[in-house]
């Protein structure tokens, strides 16, 4: 993660990686002494509190158009949609129009686009990570796929209530699970650890809890910013996509590696759901304006900047890179804004702008495009 103004290389880095609220029209979010990290320092902009949109990001001095402002390369939880697992590269997400990518790594279920880009998962994944993903790619094969893991955007989301309710109706289970794991397991034990073994089984969910999962054991001092993010406290699309999840935290907890255990609890995968819901940015084709949709991810230290249909600041992936870059002259005291929507959503009207960001995220945008429109 870098702070730089292209003009000014010396900058140095900002020394935290957290903000409140990706929505521009949201209510204040509770005080920010709760929060275990710091607003980020930069010499470029600072986070103030506002009134209507929690934390935002303003600029401290004048900043020209097409220099670069940020950096993230903090991605800490992800998903390849497994529709995609054969032609994105499980480490930069290069994409080759479609073709099927030469390395496959079977065990784990990724492709890469070089040997470069698998040496360089396998070393940063780790040998805990590779038995972990070679437990979930397992599962997978051996199971077909049950659950239909497209977003249904028109029901119900489950309330805090029946958030709280799901998740205390698995925690009898998931104790008998974690004992049939160990040497004293009693039929009642290896009983709860069969039945959910032969749920049914949602791969990406699979996929997006164990990325966040490996990211808390291999980068522990940094689980609080991820923890610092503004939370959802209902992200869960339906009482299925609920389901699913209660279901996929049952299954990694009779098949991870035992030193993963620790960090496999209802709390946890709560908190990566809570996270994501209003964090996460897109990982699309580099090309046709990001028309193909291959999965998405959370990058903390990115996630501060709220939305405007009118950015002035663009934002560009390079790998598991994301740079911000000025989109035009921006002056002290201006926020600074990115867009939450693809380039094919950010020509649609103003109605279907705010039915996208509504369902998507939660909120209307009120920026001076919109209110133009209105």
């Amino acid at each position: 993660m870098e702070s730089i103004i292209d003009d000014n290389p010396s900058i140095p880095s900002p020394t935290s990686l957290s903000r409140s609220s990706s929505i521009s029209s949201s209510l204040p979010e509770e005080p920010s002494k709760r929060l275990p990290t710091s607003p980020p320092v930069s010499p470029l902009f600072d986070v103030r509190q506002t009134p209507t949109a929690g934390r935002a990001v303003f600029a401290t001095r004048d900043i020209p158009e097409g220099s670069l402002i940020w950096r993230s390369n903090d991605l800490s939880l992800s998903v390849l949609l497994r529709e995609y697992r054969r032609e994105v590269c499980g480490q930069c997400f290069g994409y080759d129009r479609g073709r099927d990518l030469d390395i496959r790594d079977k065990n784990v279920g990724f492709v890469f686009c070089s040997a470069t880009c698998q040496t360089q998962w396998r070393e940063e994944t780790g040998d805990i990570g590779i038995q972990a993903w070679t437990a979930v790619e397992t599962l997978v094969k051996k199971r077909s796929k049950e659950d239909n893991e497209l977003v249904e955007t028109n029901l119900l989301r489950p309330t805090s209530n029946e958030i709280t309710k799901a998740w205390d109706s698995v925690a009898v289970q998931a104790g008998l699970i974690r004992v049939a794991r160990g040497s004293e397991a009693t039929k009642q034990h290896r009983k709860a650890l069969t039945k959910a073994t032969q749920a049914p089984i949602s791969p990406d969910k699979l996929s997006f809890c164990l990325s966040g999962i490996l990211w808390h054991y291999t980068h522990p001092k940094e689980w609080p910013n991820i923890l610092a993010l503004a939370a959802d406290p209902t992200p869960y699309h339906s009482t299925d996509d609920l389901a699913a999840f209660t279901r996929t935290y049952l299954h990694l907890l009779t098949i991870l590696p035992p030193s993963l255990l620790p960090y496999v609890t209802a709390e946890s995968l709560f908190v990566l759901s809570s996270r994501d819901s209003h964090n996460s940015f897109g990982i699309r084709s580099l090309e046709d304006e990001g028309s193909e949709f291959f999965g998405y991810g959370c990058w903390p230290a990115a996630s501060y900047f709220n939305h405007s249909c009118a950015p002035n600041v663009e934002k560009g992936r390079k790998g598991r890179v994301w740079e911000f870059r000025a989109g035009k002259d921006i002056e002290a005291g201006e926020e600074l804004n990115i867009t939450y929507l693809s380039g094919e959503e950010r020509k649609l009207s103003r109605v279907k702008r705010m039915e996208r960001l509504r369902a998507n995220w939660g909120f209307e945008c009120g920026c001076e495009r919109c209110e133009i429109a209105s």
